[in-house]
Order: C-alpha cells, then structure tokens, then sequence
C-alpha cells in the first residue's frame, strides 16, 4: 500500500510539473503572438498614415494646379478684355474682335485643326522627317517643271507613271520567273510587291466618317464668313476682304496658275519651317511693325463707322 501511494504521489509531481511547463510554454507563446499582432498593428497604422499623407499630397498638388490654372486663365481672359475695352488701343483688329480678319483666319484654322490628317501634315511641312520631307518636295518640284517646261499635264503624268510602274513590275516578275527556272539557286525578289502586300489598299468608314464631318465643318465655316462679308455685316471686315479679293485679281493677272500653286507650295514647305527656327526674331519684327502701324491704324479706324444695334420687345 504504501508502495502504491508513494507511485501515486510520483504521478501527481509528474502531472502538476508537467502542467506548469505547459503552463509556461502556452504563456511564452501567447505573449509572443500578441507581440507579433502589437507589431503588425502598428505597421499597418503607419502604412495608412504614409498613405493618407500620400493621398492628401496629391489631392493639394492637384487643387494647387487646378487653382493656378484658374488664376492663369482668369489673368488671360482679363488682359483680353482689357485690350477689347480700351477704346484707343490702336489696333483695329482688338476693336473689331470678331469682325477682324485675323478672327475669320483663326476659325478656319482650329477647323482644320480637327482634320485627322493635321498632324502628319504638321510633321511633313515643319520637316520632322527630313528624308520623308526631302522626297516630297523632290517629287512636287519635279512635277512642276515637267508641267511648265515639258507641257506635261496633270493627267498625263499620272498616266505615264502608272505605266512606267506597272511595265517595271511586270518585267521584274518576268525576269524572277525564268531565272528560277533555268538557273538553279537564283532568285529574285520584288521588294516593291512585297511591301505591296503588307499595305491595306481599305479605308475604313470611320477614317472616311471624320474626313467628311470635317469638310463639311469647313465648308459651313467659309460659307458663313462670307455672308457675312457679302452681307456687310461689318463695314471694316467686308473692306478688309475687298482689298484681300483686289490683290488676289491684280496677282493673278501678273502670274498664271501653276506658278501661283507653285509660290504657295513653297510658302507651305519653306515658312513654317523658318517661323520655327527664328521664332524669337520674327516676333520681334513683328511687334516692331505693330508698334509703328499702331497710330495710323487707330486713326483710320476712328474714321470708320460702328455699327450700332437696337433691341426693341413687343409686348402683347
């Protein structure tokens, strides 16, 4: 019996020892996790702090731009008015606002503007592309010289070319056709017809769809600028457009037409270009000009009369 209680008392040791270690271990453990929770919760409130003070940056960079953007344009519209306002400012053009010509140049313009084919013009007259812009005007020159000293037209040329292209073609074909069979281990390539068929001879509807929005947009641009002018409803723009008309009729008695297309050719591939680089100095003259015409304009603006407008309401 007492062997049987000492073992019993063993039993009991062994337990309660045994308890208390995983007693300890549970302890250690869980400490240990609430730590790791304790320190992964206070990553996150940094994290949320880094990004709330991110998303508050950019929020006020972005009102910061907005609101200097808004104070620019407030600044432009204000100058703007300032220079329409003020009564001697010498320029007709500020006077007339929209009866000006610079106005009716400027709406065509921003037509144009819109035309999908604005920017690779853009790129072929300011010379972006020198070899791409070379060969063009390469090309353009040589057709005017065969139309002015050959007595080639239009048509003609077209003809020829096309033949020229289509006899070179099938020739090439020819040659490949018989060398490949009766000389072995030679070949010839068409580089021409392989680049032919990687191009797509389509257009599609929606390239044709803005083409023809814009040209109609166009058309009703210049037809409302001239009734406008036809229709006086400024004295000033319909003068402005008579002296325009008068020198167009005096320059196309003293010029034939391929070399007034010619001279505007040239116009187009030489002067944006030129603008381009002396940029700073043609302002500079420009304003110069301005300067000096400034008094004689503003007298002969003075001498022209304003159109007034009545308003008168009826009341039933």
């Amino acid at each position: 019996m007492e062997d049987t209680q000492e073992q019993i008392e063993q039993v009991e040791q062994q337990v309660e020892e045994t308890v208390e270690e995983v007693k300890e271990e549970v302890t250690e453990k869980v400490e240990t996790t609430i730590e790791e929770v304790k320190e992964d919760i206070n990553k996150l409130k940094q994290d949320v702090k880094g990004v709330a003070e991110s998303v508050s940056n950019a929020v006020s960079s972005k009102v910061e731009a907005t609101t200097s953007s808004a104070k620019a344009t407030i600044n432009e519209i204000k100058d703007g008015v300032k220079q329409v306002v003020s009564g001697n400012s010498g320029c007709p053009y500020s006077m007339n606002g929209e009866f000006s010509m610079c106005s009716q140049v400027c709406k065509v313009s921003k037509v144009l503007q819109k035309n999908p084919s604005f920017e690779c013009v853009k790129k072929i007259v300011l010379w972006e592309d020198i070899v791409q812009t070379g060969i063009l005007f390469a090309i353009i020159n040589l057709v005017f010289v065969l139309i002015s000293f050959c007595n080639y037209s239009l048509i003609s040329l077209f003809g020829y070319t096309a033949f020229t292209v289509t006899i070179s073609s099938i020739l090439f074909h020819l040659i490949s056709l018989i060398l490949s069979k009766y000389v072995q281990g030679v070949s010839l390539n068409n580089q021409f017809t392989d680049q032919l068929k990687t191009l797509s001879f389509h257009v599609h509807d929606a390239v044709i769809e803005k083409q023809v929005n814009n040209i109609a947009e166009l058309v009703n641009t210049i037809l409302s600028i001239a009734k406008d002018v036809f229709g006086c409803k400024s004295v000033y723009l319909s003068a402005q457009f008579a002296i325009v008309f008068y020198l167009i009729g005096c320059l196309s008695k003293c010029l034939s037409n391929t070399a007034i297309l010619y001279f505007g050719f040239l116009i187009s591939f030489v002067v944006p270009r030129l603008y381009a680089e002396k940029k700073e100095v043609i302002d500079q003259q420009c304003s110069k000009i301005c300067a000096l015409a400034k008094e004689p304009l503003s007298k002969l603006h003075s001498l022209i009369p304003q159109a007034q407008t009545t308003s008168t309401k009826k009341s039933n």
